[in-house]
């Protein structure tokens, strides 16, 4: 059977990103300690996740037809019935996502930038303790749901045979009677978000500085370390010193 084209290249390179990126957090969230330097690299690959992730919203309101949220299967009555039929053995192809993965990418979109916002939140020393159990409550929940989603992508295989996991890369899936493929790759756009994924990564590493481990974005400073006693005094002093230098380059 010939296979048709589902996920524009938007899609795939988004998916492939994302997925590369959430590893390189995770690991090192999960494998190095908070002290150290390469800590820091976790919460700016998170940072990148947060910048593709508003992309990807984005393309799911003007991308091609299966890209878009307007395709996703997001009504519970159609989540309750399609957990039904796991159950049954009786799920139905979907060209698209069907209603699990539809909830499933919803779901790690928004614990993204919630865990972005709250990571940030939290090494700077908002919120006492709040945000930095909010911050791993998140990361559990994301965990939890990759664990489903990846689940899911098994027992589809084994259910329906039909190459699911090759189509984050090939685009391609089995036709599904009654429902019409797409006919472009939307090149242009993946180029704009190739732009974005490795500009904003060269932006972000050439703004941190590993020896204080602070992140300089236009006009703010982010420390990527959790605040220790008498680190808040030793902060405001190296940023003010830091805007002062910038003040007297523009003088000169």
């Amino acid at each position: 059977m010939k296979k048709v084209l589902t996920y524009d290249l938007v899609t795939r390179l988004f998916h492939i990103s994302f997925g590369v990126l959430f590893v390189i957090s995770f690991s090192i969230g999960k494998f190095v300690d908070d002290d150290s330097v390469l800590h820091s690299y976790h919460m700016i690959s998170g940072i990148m996740m947060s910048v593709i992730v508003v992309f990807r919203i984005l393309w799911g309101v003007f991308g091609t037809k299966y890209a878009q949220f307007k395709s996703f299967k997001l009504k519970p009555r159609e989540l309750k019935n399609y957990l039904k039929d796991i159950l049954n053995g009786t799920t139905k192809r979907e060209l698209g996502h069907n209603p699990a993965s539809s909830y499933a990418a919803v779901a790690m979109f928004t614990l993204t930038l919630l865990l972005a916002i709250s990571g940030l939140l939290m090494v700077n020393g908002v919120g006492g303790e709040f945000f930095e159990e909010s911050h791993e409550l998140l990361a559990g929940i994301f965990l939890v749901i990759v664990f489903f989603h990846i689940g899911g992508i098994v027992f589809h295989q084994f259910s329906h045979n039909d190459g699911i996991a090759l189509s984050i890369f090939t685009g391609k899936k089995d036709p599904v009677e009654g429902e019409v493929p797409i006919q472009k790759n939307a090149i242009l756009a993946s180029v704009y978000f190739l732009i974005l994924l490795f500009g904003s990564g060269t932006y972000l590493l050439g703004n941190f500085d590993q020896t204080n481990r602070n992140l300089h974005i236009g006009n703010f400073d982010f420390q990527l370390k959790e605040k220790e006693h008498g680190d808040e005094a030793h902060y405001e002093k190296d940023h003010s010193h830091r805007h002062g230098e910038r003040h007297e380059e523009e003088d000169d």
